[in-house]
């Protein structure tokens, strides 16, 4: 082999060597990105799962117990107790402005109705006088009857706009605060609403609580407030209902001094629950709260963990009691905050792929 020959191959050997290096060097950062997005979609698919098109956390037994999660079964519980419930201090604007209205029509059919026997009268008068050899032109007699049919017109169409806006009012609001506007003495309790000496509030019951007795009592705090409590009245059913909270909803009158529309109160009735229900009480402690709702994280097996809504209007020593869950239901008493944790990385994950 010739020198030539030997040093060609020296280059070619050093080339090659110089390429690999470079291929290397260059690829080793999109090598390590791509790794890195494999474990971490190795990680979300072995925390979060798909079931029955629910988010179900998926946790290891060995994980479990590095992460300091805990279950423990839900202990059954009869209730008979008072209730627990929220309220909201509620605008009555609308109500203030169907007052206007139906007022003003009062006014327009009360001019109506004084001024027909006057024109009435008048136009009799004015017939005889024409009857009599024509005393008074024909003219004069149209122009009195044109009167008369004037009222008759504005009295039937003001009455129907009065019985639909009375209509209008009891569909939002209901038969006993229409009579607010639609009777001429309407009760005390209803006038101090319209001077603004007491606010209306909208209570949310649970959906088998015994609706309130007529002119029953409860009282209320504004929540996050150390005030006095407030004793409200009831007042009738709310056609409307809490979309923040499920339950039947009814109205209650209270002193406007430390209410303001706007403001959520917390309801207790001074009258214990007519009915015994039977449920669970759950934990404190296994309680984790998204959204303005109270959540637990029911274990469905040994790797998986499912969260579930609670009720929170009965509170109880150690927790709340709650009649969708089952007794013996193992719910986490420990590292409940860190499920909702994984299971929302994966919601975040997902919407930064989309």
């Amino acid at each position: 082999m010739t020198k030539k020959t030997t040093l060609i191959i020296a280059l070619q050997t050093i080339l090659i060597v110089t390429l690999v290096w470079l291929l290397a060097f260059y690829g080793r950062d999109e090598y390590e990105q791509q790794q890195l997005s494999a474990h971490e979609d190795a990680d979300v698919r072995s925390n979060v799962v798909e079931q029955d098109g629910l988010q179900v956390v998926s946790i290891n037994t060995a994980t479990q117990k590095n992460s300091g999660i805990e279950v423990k079964p839900l202990n059954a519980f009869a209730y008979q107790g008072k209730t627990k419930a929220l309220g909201t201090v509620v605008s009555i604007q609308t109500l203030v402005d169907y007052s206007s209205q139906y007022q003003s029509l009062l006014a327009q059919l009360s001019i109506a109705e004084s001024g027909l026997p006057n024109h009435q009268l008048q136009y009799q008068r004015f017939k005889q006088l024409n009857d009599d050899d024509k005393n008074i032109s024909d003219k004069a007699v149209q122009e009195a009857y044109a009167l008369v049919l004037a009222d008759q017109v504005a009295i039937k169409t003001t009455q129907q706009q009065l019985s639909t806006l009375k209509s209008t009012i009891e569909a939002q609001w209901g038969s006993q605060l229409s009579a607010l506007i639609t009777q001429k003495n309407p009760p005390d309790a209803l006038k101090a609403l319209l001077t603004q000496k007491s606010v209306l509030v909208q209570v949310s019951f649970p959906l088998n609580e015994a609706p309130p007795r007529p002119a029953s009592t409860l009282t209320i705090t504004p929540i996050h407030d150390h005030a006095k409590p407030i004793r409200a009245t009831f007042i009738s059913q709310s056609i409307q209902s809490d979309i923040s909270v499920l339950g039947k909803t009814y109205y209650f009158t209270a002193p406007a001094d430390d209410l303001r529309v706007g403001m959520r109160v917390n309801v207790v009735p001074e009258q214990l629950s007519q009915q015994r229900h039977h449920g669970v009480i759950v934990p404190n402690e296994a309680i984790v709260w998204n959204a303005g709702l109270a959540w637990v994280y029911v274990k469905t097996d040994e790797q998986h963990f499912l969260r579930k809504p609670v009720a929170v209007n009965a509170e109880v020593e150690g927790g709340w009691f709650d009649e969708s869950l089952p007794s013996g239901t193992q719910v986490v008493v420990s590292g409940a905050q860190l499920l909702l944790s994984e299971e929302f990385k994966f919601l975040i994950k997902n919407e930064n792929d989309d």
